[in-house]
């Protein structure tokens, strides 16, 4: 059984892999990009489930996928700077590997651009 997180975090983790693919593909610009992902709330999940990530070791992987959210709606323009354009690459792949471990070892469905 899935903890009550799963899908808020797996829901918003897709629209984010969504928002990163359309980036890579240039069918959105850096700009429309940034203005869509700050509008993503992973802040609110980290702050909803506080309690659960301290109290089970088990999320760990859903505390990472919402803490590279949030660090990238933080410091998009940061890592822009320092790394280009294509920083949304590696972003998809952290957020591909978490997300296969959501739940204990088991695929989060996803979708798969």
């Amino acid at each position: 059984m899935y903890h009550p997180m799963h899908d808020e975090v797996v829901e918003l983790v897709n629209r984010a892999l969504g928002l990163m693919d359309d980036y890579l593909r240039n069918r959105l610009d850096l700009a429309r990009y940034a203005e869509m992902l700050k509008g993503l709330d992973a802040d609110s999940l980290l702050e909803k489930y506080k309690d659960d990530f301290k109290g089970d070791v088990k999320l760990v992987y859903y505390l990472d996928a919402l803490m590279i959210l949030s660090s990238l709606q933080h410091e998009l323009d940061f890592q822009v700077a320092e790394y280009g354009g294509n920083v949304a690459t590696e972003d998809i792949k952290m957020l591909r590997e978490l997300s296969h471990k959501f739940g204990g070892g088991h695929t989060a469905n996803l979708v798969s651009h």
